[in-house]
């Protein structure tokens, strides 16, 4: 018979102070500051102190608590560790549920990511594209350091290395989440680390020149079956110097192309404010053919060309455009797509755009007092620089060898 009652324990939990209260033979009674009861078996195993949870009170009674404990101090002095079997048997019910890479991502995704990261969709397309193809139909349990090796290898060329780095690092959360739930006992990516994949990512500032835009104009031309929605994209990043997600999330009914106008809403910026953007016949001309060349009707702009596991928005994928420059077969030094809106405020300040214009057509705040008083939009003066700008990069793309006349305003266009 042990040392304690049904009426202390009903005492302590009405009193609600934090008690650990021994039975006799390691079996505790304990109650934590956030008032959960329960019975904890102490013991020692090598030498080493164990515990054993076995429930709650008063779902588990104090005779079912002692009766329990009884069972189990057999079987500690069989040498059996009954702490570590529970977490083995719990382990091997889990890897039933979450066998293969796939299941326990779909898990870690609901759990971890879902509900806690701002844009999920870019973690769920990074998985969908580089890493599920790759370890995806694996057990858990089977994945070793040469499988994460092989998955980061096609993604370790000079254009992706960005995305390799996120590759690894959600590689090593997904494993280090099996770990918490005792699926493995060492995560197969944890001997990675930032030199594996391109080295430490430092500040960027990466600008394509003159005769660099050239060859990226020709490597999109000559590249086979280059994806032309990509293309459009990416010219239009260059010549409107706005950021990926605000032009791939655009709807149609936002632009004006008579008048040439983008009207940008609040909710699609990073500053939160709405702005109208200036097209230059240019960009009209690039965005008419791609309005002719969708087949059925979208809202979007760019709309989604397919449809891969876990995607749900209608619009181009995060990381479509990264495989775009992935894919383009050219010698240019490695550039990314943010890279393009830093090659378009460049060439801005190489045309004699003024700086804060040039900075409005980035969408980018004016700072200090002028932000406070000076609310102009500069529309004008933000049309004359970005058909500037299109008047190079038409110069650029057609440019072969020879001189080419720029193109110039349309008549009529109004400002």
């Amino acid at each position: 018979m042990g040392n304690l009652t049904d009426v202390e324990l009903r005492n302590w939990i009405k009193a609600g102070q934090p008690v650990a209260k021994a039975d006799g033979g390691g079996l505790t009674f304990t109650l934590s500051a956030k008032g959960t009861s329960a019975w904890i078996l102490r013991y020692r195993h090598a030498g080493r102190p164990r515990e054993l949870t076995l429930g709650r009170y008063p779902d588990m009674s104090l005779a079912k608590a002692r009766e329990v404990a009884a069972e189990k101090r057999v079987q500690i002095r069989q040498g059996i560790d009954v702490a570590e079997e529970k977490q083995a048997a719990k382990a091997a019910v889990a890897r039933s549920r979450l066998g293969t890479v796939a299941a326990l991502y779909d898990d870690f995704f609901a759990r971890q990511i879902a509900d806690r990261r701002k844009k999920p969709e870019r973690v769920a397309a990074l998985f969908t594209l580089h890493i599920l193809p790759k370890l995806g139909s694996k057990q858990v349990e089977s994945v070793k350091p040469a499988d994460i090796d092989a998955m980061l290898r096609p993604l370790l060329d000079r254009r992706v290395h960005r995305t390799a780095m996120a590759a690894l690092q959600m590689t090593k959360a997904l494993f280090a989440y099996a770990m918490k739930r005792h699926l493995i006992a060492a995560n197969p990516a944890a001997p990675f680390n930032s030199t594996d994949v391109g080295g430490e990512l430092g500040p960027r500032s990466r600008v394509l020149s003159k005769g660099e835009l050239v060859q990226f104009f020709k490597a999109m031309r000559d590249t086979p079956n280059y994806p032309l929605h990509s293309a459009a994209a990416l010219k239009l990043l260059l010549a409107l110097g706005v950021r990926k997600m605000e032009l791939l999330k655009a709807t149609w009914d936002q632009f004006d192309l008579e008048s040439g106008e983008w009207h940008l809403p609040a909710d699609q910026t990073k500053t939160d404010a709405p702005i109208r953007i200036p097209l230059s016949p240019w960009v009209v001309q690039i965005l008419e053919d791609q309005r002719n060349r969708q087949v059925r009707h979208n809202p979007y702009v760019f709309p989604v060309q397919r449809m891969a596991p876990g995607k749900t928005t209608r619009y181009m994928g995060e990381t479509t455009l990264n495989h775009a420059l992935y894919m383009m077969q050219t010698d240019l030094a490695p550039f990314t797509v943010h890279d393009l809106r830093r090659t378009a405020r460049t060439h801005l300040a190489a045309l004699g755009v003024a700086p804060h214009i040039a900075e409005m057509c980035l969408n980018h705040k004016l700072k200090g007092i002028e932000a406070v008083y000076n609310v102009h939009d500069y529309f004008a003066e933000r049309r004359a620089a970005l058909v500037a700008l299109s008047d190079l990069l038409a110069d650029c793309e057609k440019n072969d060898g020879k001189k080419v006349v720029p193109i110039r305003q349309r008549a009529g266009k109004k400002s």
